[in-house]
């Protein structure tokens, strides 16, 4: 059995001091939103809560799928990379950056370029698919489990936080893909934004989820994995090699009055059942009390 936890929209606080010239941009808007309640919401302490429950748990691997920093500023980064260490080795976690981490257009050896140890393919990884160094996808494989690392991340206009794979990464994928499943391998994909038409508005949906839906119903993946929505959903379909399950996870700081647990974490135990996979998916949540509780254990996958 291979036990997987997954974290996302972290939204590291409190936010570092900004300069005047780096809100000459989208970035205003998100200072001002951050101030006037999202500080509120996306709360260290709870983060901190979950954090904590899951390096007691031990799971075998962390994937962490975006939204680490608020405003996708250079000086948030070093101090996401400490909070990525304090959560394990590269060889123990994976991150992929979402809309926030890309704000706004900055050089990544300032931004992104701090996480490279957990965005890299491992050497099994790097077998099934070479990646070039700094790029997307990069692919990670634990025996029988392997993780396809995309990035949805793309700068947009103010009041926009919409994503994109584009042509490359969407080709990759459909190839990396095909060489898993020739494999026998569990297939594990790891995507910020909501891989499926409908799943999020206009303004915040990933912009060739329709391409993207099509790809994974005609190559097969067993579990896809996103944030984004900051909210628990799932969602089966059938695709050439059998059903995929896409769950996404609610943030993981965020403390909403009236919506207890808020913030949450999934953990997947993953073992072989005769000639398919059986799943049992677990919730963490925080609770009013300041703990951290099962809040649903189901089977969601036992084929």
């Amino acid at each position: 059995m291979f036990t997987l936890a997954h974290m996302s929209d972290i939204h590291l606080g409190p936010l570092p001091k900004v300069k005047g010239r780096q809100l000459l941009s989208k970035r205003l808007l998100g200072y001002v939103n951050w101030h006037r309640g999202r500080k509120f919401v996306h709360r260290r302490d709870i983060l901190d809560l979950l954090t904590n429950d899951l390096k007691a748990r031990g799971p075998d691997h962390i994937a962490v799928t975006g939204d680490l920093t608020n405003l996708g500023l250079p000086q948030e980064f070093p101090l996401t990379a400490e909070w990525l260490r304090n959560l394990g080795s590269p060889d123990a976690v994976t991150v992929i950056p979402g809309n926030h981490d890309a704000y706004v257009r900055v050089d990544p050896d300032k931004a992104t370029a701090h996480w490279r140890p957990f965005m890299e393919g491992n050497e099994p990884g790097q077998a099934l698919y070479e990646q070039v160094p700094g790029e997307f996808p990069f692919v990670r494989r634990f025996g029988d489990i392997a993780l396809i690392g995309l990035s949805s991340a793309i700068p947009t206009a103010p009041f926009i936080a919409a994503g994109r794979l584009g042509t490359e990464q969407r080709r990759a994928l459909g190839d990396i893909l095909d060489r898993m499943g020739r494999d026998g391998l569990f297939r594990v994909v790891l995507i910020h934004h909501p891989p499926l038409p409908g799943q999020a508005g206009w303004r915040r949906a990933l912009r060739d989820a329709a391409e993207v839906r099509d790809i994974l119903r005609d190559h097969g993946a067993e579990l896809v994995l996103h944030g984004h929505n900051h909210e628990q959903s799932l969602v089966e379909f059938e695709t050439v090699s059998g059903p995929a399950v896409v769950v996404g996870a609610p943030s993981a700081s965020e403390a909403v009055d009236g919506r207890i647990p808020a913030a949450r974490y999934n953990e997947y135990a993953i073992e072989r059942a005769g000639n398919g996979w059986r799943v049992e998916m677990t919730g963490r949540a925080a609770t009013r009390e300041g703990e951290v509780q099962e809040s649903e254990k189901r089977v969601i996958r036992s084929r």
